[in-house]
């Protein structure tokens, strides 16, 4: 099986679905609107570039009657508001996938004003309860630091009407983070900040380990995070993508020796 195309990936969700798995949105979760008796997946989408694989993605997703939560940035090669629409319209949830603290240089006031400001721009095209840090790993700033003060954070849920921050508004403890960050699925491995404490981690070699493991006996609670540019459609797209995360690879190998 080649990794990191279409067809992979349809096939690690109809696994699951084979084994009775509710494919539930971040939303739901924080509301508690699931069945907790069955096992779930949150399936989450990180939309940092090529939203039209996005869009593909979303589309495959709907074909299977999955549905997924998807956090879009606010800068312009990804802030497509009819993609947007399109995406939320196939039952999908929009979340913001904020970088306020990176894009103001870590000054905390601008970077809530901003956090404010691109919030209401992304509700201008649809729901938005929840959120996710965009990493930005190449850089120095940790953008889950807006929420660090309880003042910041009361204002972020409470005023602005959010549910919670993913990476920090959920107990991870008994919940198996599995992220395709660094091209792997190591949850170590070149994944500079798309991590969570759990006590049920576990690693895959490949693809077809994961597919294996899907298919067998997973562990019950999952969140399976996949960045859509990631996976490709052809054998083109593929190569692009293959060279453009061996190029970032390294840079985030450079910056992990820098940090020693």
């Amino acid at each position: 099986m080649t990794d990191y195309t279409f067809s992979a990936y349809k096939a690690y969700l109809e696994a699951l679905k084979g084994l009775g798995f509710q494919f539930i949105t971040f939303h739901e979760f924080f509301k508690k609107e699931f069945d907790s008796q069955r096992p779930y997946c949150l399936l989450r989408h990180d939309v940092d570039r090529k939203v039209t694989n996005t869009l593909k993605m979303a589309q495959l997703e709907h074909e299977l009657g999955v549905k997924a939560t998807y956090y879009f940035r606010t800068k312009n090669h990804v802030f497509k508001s009819s993609i947007i629409q399109t995406i939320e319209g196939q039952g999908h949830e929009i979340g913001y996938h904020y970088e306020n603290l990176s894009d103001t240089k870590g000054d905390m006031n601008r970077a809530l004003k901003d956090f404010k400001d691109q919030l209401s721009r992304l509700r201008q095209h649809a729901t938005v309860t929840t959120c996710a840090m965009h990493g930005r790993p190449l850089e120095p700033y940790d953008n889950r630091d807006l929420w660090k003060s309880k003042e910041n954070h009361d204002i972020l849920t409470n005023d602005l009407q959010l549910l919670g921050e993913v990476y920090l508004d959920i107990d991870y403890k008994d919940i198996l983070f599995i992220t395709d960050s660094g091209r792997n699925w190591h949850s170590g491995r070149l994944n500079l900040r798309d991590t969570v404490e759990s006590q049920v981690s576990k690693d895959f070699e490949d693809g077809s380990e994961l597919l294996r493991y899907f298919s067998a006996d997973p562990h019950p609670k999952v969140v399976f995070q996949i960045h859509p540019e990631r996976w490709a459609y052809n054998s083109v797209d593929y190569a692009y993508q293959w060279m453009f995360d061996m190029a970032v690879n390294m840079a985030k190998r450079l910056v992990k020796l820098l940090k020693k």
